[in-house]
């Protein structure tokens, strides 16, 4: 009897059990991510399953704590209890402030109990920083969880309003009982001279970007974000420089993703940690190493990827706007999707 591990698309499990090629087919990741994966097959509704992003955050967080958390899952472990999501004993209005991942599964959540809920989301498009994933062929996974959450708050009722801001204004003139405010974060862009320039992509922005992107390439940082950027583009067989100025790169990777990380990054980029960028030029990024000395980067084109900032100015403006409110998401604290989509599922359970 032969048999196949780690699938989690219905369509390759029905041809290889029908080529014959295995008489079974098992599943882990899979059903920690969606444990209803198996009956939403049988019942044909897989454009309804919730499909695990291959983020390793299970497996590192077990190494950690000797827990499970899954990114996706946020009841993972309790979905028999029967009691995390219950109807709620009074039916409220919602607003949900921002249609990326922790605003998604927030809106879910609350709708699943039974509340009314209106999640507005100031672009015309839903996803948040998922929609930069788009653009990394092995990230893509995790820009269709969008579409998954989308589906799953629909079916269940939520009300989508895109191209609108949620302000103090429109919260007095809906009145909700409740506001999830999850607005996300801004790319962090220094006034280092030359950052400006049109040679310049941020790297949130890079998916819109790809066809200008020519020649040699400098990301400056070496975070997960830069990192990721990077083995993609070289990947595609551009040469690629990242310039980290502390003396290690992706420290914000789990402890499992990381060491597959950095052997991508062995393969595909040139690193110079332990500089600081000091100017961009049209030929490259001018940096002072650890010993005062400079030095020029070449590049055509330069990939800002030094990290995000919560948007506190939308957060304090929509403070006390709701007898309810809570902030959840890099709104509150940059941090990973995992924490985004958790806070927002215990936000709408509190409600």
């Amino acid at each position: 009897m032969a048999t196949i591990g780690g699938l989690n698309d219905p369509d390759q499990m029905e041809e290889i059990i029908a080529s014959g090629k295995a008489d079974v087919v098992y599943m882990a990741r899979a059903l920690l991510a969606d444990p209803e994966l198996p009956r939403k097959v049988t019942e044909n509704r897989p454009e309804e399953i919730v499909r695990c992003l291959r983020c390793f955050t299970c497996m590192a967080e077990r190494a950690a704590t000797s827990t499970r958390r899954c990114t996706v899952n946020p009841l993972i472990g309790r979905e028999l209890d029967g009691v995390e999501v219950h109807p709620a004993p009074v039916k409220k209005r919602v607003m949900v402030a921002g249609g990326g991942p922790g605003g998604l599964y927030a809106a879910y959540t609350a709708a699943r109990r039974g509340h009314q809920v209106i999640l507005y989301e100031k672009e015309m498009e839903l996803g948040g920083v998922l929609k930069s994933e788009q653009a990394l062929s092995f990230k893509h996974e995790m820009y269709e969880l969008t579409a998954s959450y989308q589906r799953l708050a629909a079916k269940v009722g939520v009300e989508f309003r895109l191209g609108e801001a949620v302000t103090p204004e429109l919260v007095r003139q809906e009145a909700p009982d409740a506001l999830i405010v999850a607005v996300g974060s801004r790319p962090l862009v220094p006034s280092i001279p030359g950052l400006d320039g049109p040679n310049v992509i941020v790297v949130n922005d890079y998916y819109k970007h790809q066809s200008e992107v020519a020649g040699t390439v400098v990301v400056m940082g070496g975070g997960l974000a830069g990192c990721e950027c990077a083995i993609c583009l070289g990947q595609q067989g551009k040469t690629v420089h990242i310039v980290e100025m502390r003396d290690a790169l992706a420290p914000d990777a789990n402890v499992r993703h990381r060491p597959l990380l950095l052997k991508e990054i062995d393969k595909y980029v040139t690193v110079h940690t332990s500089c600081k960028a000091m100017e961009v030029r049209p030929d490259g990024v001018l940096c002072q190493d650890s010993e005062g000395k400079e030095i020029l980067v070449p590049g055509a084109t330069v990939i800002c990827a030094l990290g995000q900032r919560p948007c506190t100015d939308t957060v304090t403006a929509l403070q006390d706007t709701a007898p309810f409110v809570r902030v959840i998401g890099d709104a509150g604290r940059v941090s990973t999707i995992t924490n985004a989509v958790y806070q927002g599922c215990h936000a709408a359970l509190d409600i």
